[in-house]
């Protein structure tokens, strides 16, 4: 082939490539914004919290659960408290809400029979039939595969007066947690799970 071909082909070849690059269906924008609130949890009763601030682990203890009380059941079995403090310290400046924002996908999952429940860990000794929910104070369960938050006030605590004033802000996360029968056949075994979750403020 010549060398006048290959150039030919070259220079067509970057023309499709640069059309197909350029070819979109729709543009995502992405607004945000970087804030200094920085919080420490520690536990109150119903678990326990280890662990560096921005990497803390919190220990929920379900207990074990005899499977007749899933049979028929929908609502909340053996519900555990989950009880938080947040000390925010004073980096919540202008803030006045934080949110816990859970990411079951990078933990062991939605559970594929109810999908507002965390799914319970793989393996041949895991339980079936059930997975783990997450309520409010008012018994609503969170709806996990869609994203939804827990919300709590920060609350804002001045001491002192003029320049030796300081500014504290804290949160109290209370929730409950509880096994949920998801409709599937159900079959004892272990019925563990792992939810990752982020704090954001608003």
């Amino acid at each position: 082939m010549s060398i006048y071909i290959k150039s030919m082909l070259a220079v067509a070849m970057t023309g499709v490539l640069a059309n197909s690059a350029m070819a979109a269906d729709g543009t995502i924008n992405f607004t945000g914004d970087i804030v200094a609130a920085s919080c420490n949890a520690t536990a109150g009763s119903g678990s326990n919290v280890s662990g560096e601030k921005g990497a803390q682990i919190i220990n929920v203890k379900l207990g074990k659960v005899p499977i007749d009380s899933l049979k028929g059941s929908t609502s909340i079995v053996a519900g555990t408290p989950i009880n938080l403090d947040l000390d925010c310290g004073s980096t919540g400046t202008g803030l006045k809400l934080v949110k816990v924002q859970f990411d079951p996908r990078s933990g062991s999952g939605v559970d594929s029979s109810n999908g507002s429940l965390l799914k319970i860990a793989g393996g041949a000794t895991a339980a079936t039939g059930v997975g783990i929910g997450i309520y409010d104070l008012s018994g609503k369960l969170l709806n996990l595969g869609a994203n939804e938050t827990f919300n709590s006030e920060l609350l804002e605590e001045t001491t002192g007066t003029g320049a030796t004033a300081t500014t504290k802000y804290s949160a109290k996360l209370n929730m409950r947690t509880a096994y949920v029968a998801n409709g599937a056949t159900l079959k004892a075994g272990v019925a563990n799970g792992t939810l990752p979750f982020t704090l954001t403020y608003e």
